[in-house]
């Protein structure tokens, strides 16, 4: 992570300024696809360019000659992200730095044409190697996952980015990866059916005490714990080839029954045990379920985990969850009932006149404790602003909107009477009969301007972020990103009322401006700004010597210049 101290000028705007009706000539961008390595040209490259912002079209597309160019055109004026996919490459966003984990997007102007556009593309990064048991015999059908940092809702975790099984020789092959910092682990799996580790006992054991041996899933170089993991170092086209030696431990058995209420058995039951330790991954246990609602898993090391049972009768999916703590004994006489899937109904309302556009908005359900283990549940909104959830399972859920038009922001959710807006919905009792009121308006706040540096030079490709005040950092919708573009200037829309801190970063890692701890270093380095709805009194400030501009509450065009000078 690298903070970028500098100049932003600031533009804030708390409603979209009228369309320009004037006639747009048609624009054009030419260039060449290089090796970022070598610099030599790269052919059959496929390239396309995005519009940003508003609903999403199908883009413009071409793929480069045996000279690695490129020319795409009669493209309308607006601002576009460029993309480019090609085999033994990492699918990368235009970055004039070549830095392909920013990107910066292309603002055109009215038939401008853009030339010259280098796109230097990354080599992709390769981890081989072999997964060995203790006696350094190779291990076939062992699920590896390569792992980077990242962050979700404010907490770090480890983020999946390829995976892959041994073959018969022990071998995998893990490739795609971008430049950075990775972190591998095997996990043992059978070859059975039903998913289950089966180990020879290695010894007698009294009642209730482990009586078998198994694999731990296991962190290179030698570890059964992720954050004792060694991260393994990619640059950009490397090759690297490593050895993980599974650490065998003692396994445990876990047995008890799945019951469906009113409903009749379904055959096709499976219970799953998902680890929950903060930042731990790997593949799943999985088990079926018999005619009688029996289950049994073997193989099972120490650890905290949560149980699922799943069953699928009636087109629905019936669940239920359990945390579970496993020691060295075997567990017996464990008991879930899988309730049915609950239907949630609700309307969206737009204020202020804002307009969907066709927007294909769709309302995401996602499990807050849980998170992807539970999965999500999406509901689509129709074009009379109804909506429906079908898939809802007792679990807390929080609400976020996806494809929101860049005008509009998520300004309140109601469950009935009850407002859910910050708290989101707790549906571990059962889903109550109440509508789902989803409220977005269309007094969003712009904030735009430009990022440079103490020359005064424009910087392009940088992230810049909007972190919310202390109140609503546990929100991760607050949280606004833009990349500086050619020349600098970025537009952050669709901003809620409220106070942020804006911020730009040369090197970032994606996600990490949302945890407290991450932003608490940086507090009083971002320049402060407040938004409110139209109807307040405007107001603007200069800019202060400590580098933060003035408080802002501005429903009108206004312009303010924090005009430090900054390394």
């Amino acid at each position: 992570m690298r903070y970028l101290a500098s100049s932003v000028v600031c533009c804030l705007v708390a409603f979209a300024q009228a369309p320009d009706v004037r006639p747009q000539e048609k624009c054009s961008v030419e260039g060449t696809v290089v090796n970022a390595t070598t610099g030599e040209p790269v052919k059959r490259a496929r390239l396309t360019l995005q519009p940003v912002g508003g609903p999403r079209t199908l883009p413009f597309a071409t793929t480069t000659d045996s000279g690695g160019h490129f020319l795409i055109d009669e493209v309308d004026a607006g601002r576009y992200e460029l993309t480019a996919v090609r085999s033994g490459y990492v699918t990368q966003s235009y970055s004039p730095h070549g830095n392909s984990k920013q990107s910066a997007a292309i603002a055109l102007e009215s038939g401008q044409k853009l030339k010259e556009i280098v796109f230097k593309l990354t080599p992709q990064g390769v981890i081989t190697g072999r997964v060995l048991d203790e006696d350094g015999e190779p291990l076939d059908y062992v699920a590896v996952e390569c792992m980077s940092v990242g962050y979700e809702h404010g907490k770090r975790h480890f983020v999946s980015q390829n995976r892959t099984n041994t073959n018969d020789l022990g071998e995998f092959r893990l490739t795609g990866l971008n430049a950075g910092k990775y972190v591998i682990n095997a996990a043992y799996q059978s070859q059975n059916p039903s998913g289950v580790v089966q180990e020879r006992p290695v010894r007698a054991a009294a009642q209730g005490q482990a009586a078998e041996s198994g694999y731990a899933t296991t962190y290179y170089p030698h570890t059964a714990n992720a954050n004792s993991a060694s991260a393994i170092s990619v640059t950009a086209g490397a090759q690297i080839n490593i050895n993980v030696t599974l650490i065998r431990t003692r396994t445990v058995r876990i047995k008890g029954r799945v019951r469906m209420g009113d409903a009749a058995l379904s055959r096709r039951m499976l219970v799953g045990l998902y680890p929950r330790e903060d930042g731990q991954s790997g593949t799943p246990t999985t088990g079926f379920v018999d005619s009688e609602g029996r289950f049994e898993m073997s193989g099972i090391v120490a650890g905290s985990y949560m149980l699922n049972a799943m069953a699928l009768a009636d087109r629905k999916r019936y669940s239920a969850w359990m945390p579970i703590d496993v020691g060295d004994s075997d567990m017996e006489g464990i008991e879930l009932t899988v309730h049915p899937p609950v239907e949630l109904h609700g309307h969206l309302i737009v204020e202020e006149k804002g307009e969907l556009k066709g927007a294909p908005l769709q309302l995401w359900l996602q499990s807050r404790a849980l998170g992807e283990i539970a999965g999500e549940s999406i509901a689509q909104v129709n074009d009379d602003l109804t909506f429906g959830f079908y898939d809802v399972q007792p679990v807390r859920y929080d609400i976020f909107a996806r494809w929101l038009p860049d005008n509009l922001y998520l300004k309140a959710i109601r469950l009935g009477q009850q407002d859910v807006t910050e708290t989101g919905v707790d549906f571990t009792e059962g889903v109550p009969a109440e509508e789902l009121t989803v409220v977005v308006s269309a007094n969003g706040g712009v904030i735009e301007g430009s990022v440079q540096n103490s020359r005064e030079e424009p910087v392009s490709g940088v992230k810049v972020t909007l972190v919310p005040d202390t109140g609503h950092r546990p929100y991760s919708r607050y949280y606004k990103t833009a990349d500086a573009d050619l020349n600098g200037h970025f537009i952050i829309r669709g901003v809620a009322p409220g106070e942020y801190k804006i911020y730009a970063w040369e090197d970032i890692e994606d996600g990490a401006y949302q945890d407290p701890d991450f932003v608490k270093p940086h507090e009083f380095e971002g320049q402060t700004v407040n938004i409110k709805e139209r109807g307040s009194r405007d107001r603007s400030a200069e800019g202060d010597p400590g580098g933060k501009c003035g408080e802002w509450e501005v429903h009108t065009i206004e312009e303010a210049v924090c005009a430090t000078s900054l390394p």
